[in-house]
């Protein structure tokens, strides 16, 4: 599993398993983009979550994955459907109300810092990456440091 972890995050984001996609990263978890602050294990969680609600179809179609004992990558193509208003778990951000539409977001590289099989971070690398967080970004919202909840 040691060179899979990346791949094996993928498929269970994209099966919407949170509880598989955090057995395959260390206890101290960050996630790093543009538009909003490093975000902890848990805020991850908790935003994906959101996320997910508010795009149910949502995917990443992650190709170019490649890993190492200690670094990887990988360009996503996240694409869904804007279905239900998104509202982020941390208080004084509005809630970013639904479309209908369907988005797809430019590729963007990811970066990965791994130890022992498990992903420890994981960092833009693309420029002018919208992230995960796209359709928060375009409203002009930016997100609160990690661990600051409603």
């Amino acid at each position: 599993m040691q060179t899979e972890a990346i791949r094996l995050f993928f498929e269970a984001l994209e099966a919407h398993d949170i509880e598989a996609a955090m057995r395959l990263v260390g206890e101290n978890f960050t996630m790093e983009a543009p538009g909003h602050f490093q975000l902890g294990f848990k805020d991850f969680c908790m935003a994906q979550k959101a996320v997910w609600y508010a795009f149910p179809d949502l995917r990443y179609d992650a190709t170019e994955i490649e890993q190492t004992p200690s670094i990887g990558s990988a360009v996503v193509h996240v694409t869904g459907t804007f279905l239900h208003d998104l509202a982020l778990p941390w208080k004084d951000l509005p809630i970013v109300e639904c479309t209908g539409e369907r988005i797809a977001l430019p590729p963007e590289r990811l970066g990965f810092t791994l130890e022992w099989g498990e992903i420890l971070s994981i960092r833009t690398q693309s420029p002018t990456a919208f992230g995960l967080l796209g359709p928060v970004r375009t409203a002009g919202v930016t997100l609160p440091p990690p661990g600051i909840m409603g």
